[in-house]
């Protein structure tokens, strides 16, 4: 189920890590740091298996395709609705770490101007929830579903800003905890909701989670600064932070919208061309993608960033992105071979039988998102370096040309058209990518990467042997980059 999902926690001063060698990422520490700051998304990962095989059994691949073409549209709009006030607030709390008044002042700052947008988007979308209806569905009878949808709105800002609050604050454990909880709670209703009112239900859900998501997080964030005997008092609203808040958030909200644009657009085109049912088999192929990519997005953002932004000088980063670039490959290829060679299998525990037709997507949406991965393990430097344009431009780029090529090519190949315009459109992060990276901070992948990336995408393409003989390729990259780290990983290191 696509819900909102709270910050992965990020790695800090607390933890007591011994940094990596200059200018490069030790794959031990790497792949420890992953698997900490992937927890959350598994969490996440746990209640999307849940609700995809809830919804399989109950709804069918129609309504599936229904209700996933309502919650994009809240993605999309809750992409917008927070004004990007995600890694700015926990950015200026982490800057006032030990400032009372600061984090205070930043806190009452966020969470007013998150609930004010939400609020207005609420007024302004609830009187056209028939119109939005019948342009996403092509029908206006699930009006009521968007209206508890966008009733959902302010307290899930209100959640996202208290949950940047405790990352800033380095709270791990308690955000740690909020998270569990929530996941939990969702879950919880979820299932007896789903079963009792079919997609109603499943949409009801969501708008309850919302107020008990925000109680919780406000809860966890009273408990961290009683322990820190803190109160709030004497501070409130303040012009001057916002107006900080706001101009950071700009550049994150125009990327984001860039991506939920393409994906809402995509997805109504397939329904209006293909039908619901077609949307829904797509769902499948996207929600399986979706999990993986949103593990990968998490570690990249939450470890190797703030370690590009520390040492943002051409002649470390070339070295450091190379190394972060196979720690990468070692990680995310056996999840793209398993994915692949597993795919009608992880449809029938995941969906039901009803939606193997989409098996055979599954490889060539898994070939966008390798080259997803290849190309964003470069270009994330653009961002942390201060090439903000070029960090837009990339993005653009991709959301744009998903959008140009499924238009053109779902009239003359159908359903197979979308993943194939989505690998197609995700070759612009390797090219437009590395290129822009080698433009701004002289950093490319060097002969061994490259060999990499080659040997990668025969274990991809090799996952397509029949009888599940394509698993003996799984293990392969991890073993080719531990054999070229071997030396580094013989030496005892103080894991994160």
């Amino acid at each position: 189920m696509q819900t909102r999902e709270t910050p992965a926690p990020a790695s800090g001063e607390d933890s007591g890590a011994r940094p990596d060698p200059v200018g490069r990422f030790g794959l031990r520490r790497f792949a420890t740091s992953a698997g900490l700051l992937s927890l959350t998304s598994i969490a996440n990962f746990a209640r999307a298996v849940i609700a995809a095989k809830l919804f399989a059994i109950t709804l069918g691949p129609s309504n599936v395709g229904i209700l996933a073409q309502l919650l994009n549209f809240s993605a999309l709009v809750s992409v917008v609705v927070p004004l990007g006030l995600t890694t700015g607030v926990a950015k200026m709390v982490a800057e006032g770490r030990g400032d009372q008044r600061h984090v205070t002042r930043v806190t009452i700052t966020a969470s007013a101007l998150a609930l004010s947008s939400a609020l207005v988007a609420a007024i302004v979308l609830a009187p056209a929830a028939g119109p939005i209806s019948s342009a996403l569905t092509g029908s206006s009878q699930y009006a009521l579903p968007i209206l508890l949808l966008v009733a959902s709105f302010p307290l899930y800002n209100l959640s996202a800003v208290l949950a940047y609050v405790l990352q800033g604050l380095a709270d791990v454990r308690r955000l740690t905890r909020a998270n569990i909880i929530t996941t939990a709670l969702a879950v919880g209703l979820l299932v007896p909701l789903t079963l009792a009112y079919g997609l109603n239900g499943a949409i009801a859900s969501v708008l309850v989670t919302s107020a008990l998501q925000a109680l919780v997080f406000g809860a966890v964030l009273w408990t961290a600064y009683a322990a820190r005997a803190w109160r709030f008092i004497q501070a409130g609203f303040d012009r001057a932070l916002a107006k900080q808040l706001l101009a950071y958030g700009g550049i994150l909200l125009l990327g984001a919208v860039a991506n939920q644009s393409s994906l809402l657009i995509v997805r109504t085109t397939t329904v209006h061309s293909l039908g619901q049912t077609a949307n829904g088999l797509y769902q499948v192929v996207f929600g399986l993608s979706s999990q993986y990519i949103t593990i990968f997005m998490a570690w990249m953002g939450a470890y190797v960033f703030p370690r590009l932004v520390a040492e943002g000088r051409a002649g470390r980063l070339n070295s450091l992105l190379n190394s972060g670039l196979r720690a990468n490959l070692a990680l995310m290829v056996p999840i793209l071979v398993i994915s692949i060679a597993l795919r009608v299998p992880l449809i029938h525990v995941f969906y039901s039988a009803s939606f193997v037709a989409s098996a055979p997507l599954i490889p060539i949406q898994a070939l966008g998102d390798y080259a997803r991965i290849v190309g964003w393990s470069f270009a994330v430097c653009l961002f942390a370096v201060g090439h903000t344009r070029s960090h837009l431009l990339l993005i653009a780029a991709q959301a744009t040309t998903w959008v140009l090529l499924a238009t053109a090519l779902v009239p003359q190949w159908g359903l197979v058209a979308i993943p194939a315009s989505y690998a197609l459109s995700f070759l612009t992060y390797p090219l437009m990518g590395i290129a822009l990276t080698h433009h701004w901070v002289g950093a490319r992948p060097d002969r061994t990467s490259i060999l990499l990336i080659a040997v990668g995408l025969v274990c991809i393409l090799g996952s397509l042997a029949p009888l599940y003989l394509g698993l003996v390729f799984a293990p392969a990259m991890p073993a080719i980059v531990y054999w070229l780290n071997r030396h580094e990983l013989a030496k005892p290191r103080i894991a994160v």
